[in-house]
């Protein structure tokens, strides 16, 4: 979808959830009153190449045209989207090689564990920091940025460097559900960032259909 088509679906969005035509001054879309269907001012070209100086990287085109052209983050799924400079939102990144290190997945990850990871004697043990230290590691999403949250720590991923560069990921760790790709409900198939953003605006509009 041509970034036209996605600014003319995302406007319709706007115009019909919390614009009082279902409820007066309510949003129905999960996340819509955090956002409130607004976006950062755009970011002009020598930003963007700044920023892949900086850190040794290639923005997605598709995403880079969205920063230049739609705006720097703001109305998105989930909560909406984060500003370029936040891809590393509530991470302790200092690593500027993190992001031109290749994305280490390709299928879906997890490390599960055979006993009560809630149980209070467990967590005290060594066995289970050592595998908490492992599970969260960092180093298990490389090569990718945060655009985005959904709530109960799960976060959307762009890859930018990699076999997946370009693709949108989950990382749900923190419901020991792992690090996965983001498809499509009606393909199956793995979503690039204006796909997994389309998809977003049309579940959202059948919400009022």
């Amino acid at each position: 979808m041509i970034l036209q088509e996605l600014k003319a679906k995302h406007d319709k969005l706007k115009k019909l959830d919390g614009g009082g035509i279902f409820k007066s001054g309510t949003y129905e879309v999960f996340g819509s009153d955090t956002h409130r269907y607004i976006f950062n001012p755009c970011l002009p070209e020598n930003t963007l190449h700044s920023f892949e100086s900086q850190f040794s990287c290639t923005l997605p085109n598709e995403y880079r045209q969205f920063l230049v052209q739609i705006g720097n983050g703001g109305s998105g799924p989930g909560y909406g989207l984060f500003a370029l400079l936040d891809w590393n939102f509530e991470l302790e990144i200092n690593d500027e090689n993190f992001l031109s290190t290749d994305f280490p997945h390709v299928d879906k990850w997890n490390i599960t564990q055979n006993v009560d990871t809630d149980s209070d004697e467990y967590t005290e043990t060594e066995e289970f920091q050592k595998w908490e230290e492992e599970y969260f590691s960092n180093s298990h999403i490389t090569g990718s940025m945060r655009i985005s949250h959904y709530g109960c720590a799960i976060y959307y991923l762009l890859v930018v460097t990699g076999k997946e560069s370009g693709n949108i990921w989950v990382d749900d760790r923190a419901n020991d559900y792992g690090i996965y790709p983001a498809v499509s409900k009606s393909t199956g198939k793995r979503l690039t960032f204006l796909e997994w953003y389309a998809e977003w605006l049309t579940e959202s509009l059948n919400q009022f259909s």
